[in-house]
């Protein structure tokens, strides 16, 4: 007889899988947490079709009632349900274990009873036969497969505001936002979270919804054409699905965070997409993903990926570097930035993202090298209240004057549907150019007065601790 021991859905579906591979002749038992049977009513189905018996553990029991906090005796807890369902340990020939570091795994690791972990579900859904797939999808709720475009994008969705990641307004926003411009709303189809709580139907009224509740390793049966493109923000699922899809669209955990930057990243890549074609692309202190997501849409890689760098000395000639300030790395100090600017040749061009308002080229007092700045504009406009105007700004520098004309006459939009907001790049007249970088330098010169007052703080209250403990 064999064991198995399953917490989530995800073990669940791997415990089937497992079973029908490698031991369909066997006789085997599962023990399911109570989280199954509540997120499955019809988990006794189970019993018979896929293994010979079930059980369900009450992890509630782990708990105190009266004052909700764990108990020290869960290993007497989980003994005594043995005993109490006549589950003798010694009569399996095998136990496999789901999750090992959990309450059952913990119990059968301080008994000393061996135990085996669980292979990936991917690889055995691969070994499987298409007919007992068929016959999962049933037990999932997946009577009948679901017809889509093949063009189709599957966007699986993470439970940010539920989690505290962040607001229920950005846990909106930034699905509107990847929707706006990484996949047509007709195209779209939407796996949601178990725990996602966003109204999807509302946001995207034109997007396929699925909402029956079925792991999401099952994902690419459950079409009759399996669509194209597989698309996550930070769902760990995703990696068992990559070899399923044509093209796999993921972010960075950075994308959480400045997600709203991703109009000025967009700016940025339709200008070189649109200006140069023969430069290679390196970054430093950027979204990579981002960029390279939004390279991949605009229909031109320039043949090569993004080249990520950590020192300035190692960008060579003729290049586009797009250097933004998240601080992943020591970023470098205005100063070095202010002479690698004033070394780097006439053909390079280098772009600053400027998420943190770091404002990173400008060092007083090197002001000259603001005549080789272009302050690139973005305005923002809402499609549903005209007053709601705001707009953002990056800057590109070159030393050549021709390149600097070329960006600053470049004017295009971009109309968000699901964001309800347009945002357009026009040109810019010389005084509006000249407003653009003073404004840059008193708010970069705001910035450092504002590091070099925090810094004196620190220091006097050391000074101050330092003379409070000197010997009398």
């Amino acid at each position: 007889m064999i064991l198995y021991h399953v917490v989530t859905t995800y073990q669940l579906l791997r415990c089937i899988i497992y079973k029908e591979l490698f031991h369909k002749e066997q006789a085997c038992y599962i023990l399911l947490s109570d989280f199954i049977k509540e997120k499955y009513p019809q988990y006794k189905q189970m019993e018979g079709h896929f293994f010979e018996k079930l059980f369900v553990f009450n992890s509630n029991e782990f708990f105190n009632d009266t004052e909700n906090n764990m108990i020290n005796n869960k290993h007497e807890l989980v003994g005594k349900y043995l005993n109490e369902n006549n589950i003798d340990l010694q009569a399996f020939s095998e136990i496999i274990v789901g999750s090992p570091n959990g309450y059952f795994g913990n119990y059968l690791l301080e008994n000393e009873v061996y135990f085996t972990f669980l292979e990936e579900t991917c690889e055995l859904m691969s070994r499987s036969d298409s007919s007992f797939i068929d016959k999962i999808l049933v037990f999932f709720g997946i009577d009948q497969k679901i017809q889509m475009d093949e063009n189709s994008t599957i966007l699986l969705t993470q439970h940010f505001s539920n989690l505290g990641i962040m607001s229920f307004e950005e846990h909106k926003k930034i699905y509107q936002l990847v929707v706006d411009y990484f996949v047509p709303e007709t195209r779209l189809v939407i796996k949601p979270h178990p725990d996602d709580l966003m109204f999807y139907e509302g946001l995207f009224p034109q997007a396929t919804v699925l909402k029956k509740n079925f792991p999401t390793e099952l994902i690419p049966f459950v079409f009759t054409e399996k669509p194209q493109t597989v698309m996550t923000i930070t769902s760990t699922s995703i990696t068992n699905l990559m070899s399923y899809f044509e093209n796999c669209i993921r972010f960075s955990t950075d994308f959480e965070r400045y997600f709203n930057n991703t109009h000025q990243y967009y700016c940025a890549v339709k200008i070189i997409s649109e200006l140069i074609e023969d430069y290679q692309i390196y970054e430093m202190n950027s979204d990579k993903l981002l960029l390279e997501n939004l390279l991949n849409i605009s229909g031109n890689q320039f043949g090569r990926s993004i080249v990520s760098v950590n020192n300035l000395s190692q960008i060579p000639d003729k290049s586009i570097v797009i250097m933004d300030d998240f601080n992943h790395d020591p970023l470098p100090k205005t100063k070095e930035i202010g002479n690698f600017l004033k070394s780097v040749d006439r053909d390079s061009i280098i772009i600053f993202i400027n998420s943190n308002k770091e404002f990173l080229f400008y060092d007083y007092p090197n002001k000259e090298l603001l005549e080789s700045i272009v302050p690139v504009e973005i305005l923002h406009n809402s499609t549903v209240d005209e007053t709601a105007q705001y707009s953002t700004t990056f800057f590109v520098y070159s030393k050549r004057k021709d390149i600097r004309n070329m960006i600053n006459k470049q004017t295009f939009e971009k109309t968000l549907n699901s964001s309800q907001e347009i945002i357009k790049v026009e040109a810019m007249s010389e005084e509006q150019l000249r407003i653009k970088i003073l404004e840059g330098i008193l708010e970069a010169t705001e910035k450092r007065l504002e590091h070099y007052i925090k810094l004196e703080s620190e220091l006097r209250e050391k000074l101050n601790s330092s003379t409070n403990v000197l010997p009398k």
